[in-house]
């Protein structure tokens, strides 16, 4: 009945659906290197950064062997290039931070909606450049005396 067997996105593997198989895999070392390593990519850079800045290589690794102690290893797998475009990511990063800061305190071409109080920090702000046509406020400048006389249906 239903399925019969579990499947582990970390070690793209099938199990049988038993919580006593499952529980022993989810503990077992491969599983947790895997996830570990699934894991690893979706970390800040920043945080990678200063870990692997202040290991040492790994000369195994670096030497195209195996080590096999993976990301549990007490020396870096990254080289020296990897290293620094890991440090360019760090500071486009930082820079798009700032960036955003910046754009924030500019507030040319924009509007406060009337049915918010003045006082309150959350006011909603509309930038005119970047709403479509149709929902853009009505400039009356383009409206002249022909488009008033003209009959529609």
């Amino acid at each position: 009945m239903g399925d019969k067997s579990y499947y582990c996105d970390y070690c793209c593997c099938f199990l049988k659906n038993d919580v006593n198989v499952r529980k022993t895999h989810n503990s077992g070392l491969v599983h947790n290197m895997a996830k570990l390593r699934y894991m690893r990519r979706f970390e800040d850079p920043r945080k990678v950064l200063e870990q692997e800045a202040i290991k040492e290589p790994c000369m195994r690794y670096l030497n195209g062997k195996y080590c096999k102690f993976d990301l549990m290893c007490k020396f870096t797998h990254f080289n020296e290039a990897q290293l620094e475009h890991l440090r360019k990511m760090v500071k486009r990063l930082e820079k798009a931070q700032t960036s955003k800061v910046i754009d924030k305190r500019k507030k040319h071409n924009k509007i406060i909606l009337p049915w918010y109080k003045s006082g309150e920090k959350n006011n909603k702000i509309i930038n005119h450049k970047r709403l479509p046509e149709s929902l853009q406020p009505i400039n009356f400048d383009r409206i002249n005396d022909e488009f008033l006389k003209l009959e529609w249906g």
